[in-house]
């Protein structure tokens, strides 16, 4: 037989065949744990453990994964493990040393358009037409300042809006940021533009520059509806006599997390009379408000404590003289009751007229393009 045909023969007794293994990272997994449970020998995972630059694995995160090319020894050809959309850690065996690196992965970002008119609910009705459920929650948070969306949304009212989606190497592995939204509620249109500001920070913006986050969320809770609104000549449920209802009730589950409403100081937190446990907070020498019933208060929210909008202060109880699982909220200027539901909100500053000409540029562009696709969709 020729030499060379036995030469051929012999190469091909000696290729590695490579079988590759991922594991999902779980709650307190480290390294060594997740190697071993693909069936990798200690003595290799010591060499991983310790090469030089094994710190870059040293603090893997839960639901991440961990991929692995392993020959037919059972040996660690390759490890990759990616951080983040953004960079990943490669562990490659070279000359009988692993070599283990950060790299940064190719990012795209693609733009999507939703339209959604609401029938059932703003949530339900935009998980039917395909938005995630992070970009409904996003989009809640914008208009939060100005939409009460426990009380104010009618079937009928639409919402569309610009995202992003996020993919790394051909994969989606994020839903991106809401780059403009459009809320039509109760006849009224409500319009937030995403700006980056030469801070390097991002807000939202209404199309003449107002920003659209004021020193007050609107609503103490997300999802939820209002069981008694502000009523001065209410007749108390428990005392059967006509007592003035100084706030808002919102019905909810018990344990449904309280949100603060605006920036501030705790100046009580505590059991007090009728309202069970209680929360007040001055924001302003002008402005504070008040949570009772709370099943709990948390237990970071002390005397004097400073605490900023829509930190968790309580959750949803039913303690003092309430009748069912309720938060009653509120809200107060000058020490004097006002209703929640109507007090006209301060609003958090414009954007800086040295900014305002780019601005408008952004925006300008921003809305066209929503329009455009807005004329797509009937």
């Amino acid at each position: 037989m020729p030499l060379d045909i036995l030469k051929e023969e012999d190469d091909h007794d000696h290729i590695d065949f490579l079988i590759n293994k991922e594991a999902v990272i779980k709650n307190n997994d480290s390294l060594f744990l997740i190697l071993k449970r693909l069936g990798i020998h200690e003595n290799n995972i010591f060499q991983i453990i310790n090469s030089e630059n094994s710190r870059l694995l040293s603090k893997i995160k839960v639901d991440k994964k961990i991929k692995l090319s392993i020959n037919q020894n059972n040996e660690i050809v390759s490890l990759n493990y990616i951080k983040d959309f953004k960079s990943g850690v490669q562990a490659e065996k070279k000359e009988g040393t692993y070599q283990i690196k950060e790299y940064q992965l190719k990012t795209e970002k693609f733009k999507v358009f939703k339209k959604v008119k609401i029938n059932n609910s703003l949530y339900v009705d935009g998980l039917k037409q395909g938005l995630p459920d992070s970009v409904i929650m996003d989009l809640v948070y914008i208009f939060g300042w100005d939409i009460d969306f426990s009380l104010d949304i009618r079937q009928g009212d639409s919402y569309s809006l610009i995202y992003e989606e996020v993919f790394v190497n051909g994969e989606k592995v994020i839903d991106g940021d809401i780059l403009i939204a459009e809320f039509s509620n109760l006849g009224k249109k409500h319009v937030a533009i995403r700006y980056k500001l030469k801070s390097g920070d991002s807000e939202y913006f209404s199309p003449n520059g107002r920003n659209v986050k004021k020193a007050f969320l609107r609503s103490p809770l997300k999802f939820n509806y209002i069981s008694s609104k502000y009523n001065l000549k209410r007749k108390h449920p428990i005392f059967h006599q006509i007592k003035a209802h100084t706030g808002v009730d919102y019905a909810a589950g018990r344990g449904t997390p309280v949100r603060a409403t605006g920036d501030g100081t705790i100046v009580h937190s505590s059991v007090k009379g009728g309202y069970g446990n209680l929360v007040e907070i001055k924001h302003t020498e002008d402005y504070s408000t008040r949570y009772a019933h709370l099943d709990r208060i948390n237990p970071r929210i002390t005397l004097d404590k400073k605490i900023r909008q829509a930190d968790i202060i309580g959750y949803v109880g039913r303690t003092g003289t309430a009748t069912g699982y309720h938060l009653h909220y509120e809200f107060r200027v000058n020490g004097k009751h006002t209703n929640p539901l109507k007090v006209r909100l301060p609003n958090a500053k414009p954007i800086k007229s040295s900014e305002k000409e780019n601005y408008d540029f952004h925006s300008k562009r921003i809305i066209d393009e929503l329009k455009n696709y807005q004329s797509l969709i009937l």
